[in-house]
């Protein structure tokens, strides 16, 4: 899967940072230092962060509409489920992720 690029905006600041880290979880194994061993602090790579700051931000999340929460409780679902796959597939999720995201409306926090 190709890393997922472009400008994205959204009016509710935990959409929009969940849109930028999928795209940048999204980046192919081996061909950035998103899985570098500590690169994000001890035990932790970028890409662990990435899903991390995803799943945060979409937590909080208040005001979706009902058809965005469902697609937003899917993506948590899919987040969390592959948290801890190989980075082949953690990237696939992330970029997934992201096209998804793209398509949800909330309004402003």
């Amino acid at each position: 899967m190709d890393h997922v690029s472009g400008d994205d905006v959204t009016n509710n600041p935990h959409l929009a940072e969940a849109i930028d880290v999928t795209r940048e979880g999204s980046a192919p194994p081996d061909s950035t230092d998103y899985d570098e061993p500590d690169s994000a602090g001890p035990g932790v790579t970028l890409r662990d962060s990435c899903f991390h700051v995803a799943i945060e931000e979409l937590e909080k999340i208040q005001s979706a509409p009902e058809e965005s929460q469902e697609e937003i409780d899917r993506v948590l679902g899919m987040l969390r489920e592959a948290q801890h796959a190989d980075n082949e597939r953690r990237a696939n999720v992330m970029a997934k992720a992201h096209k998804i995201l793209q398509e949800v409306w909330v309004p402003p926090a």
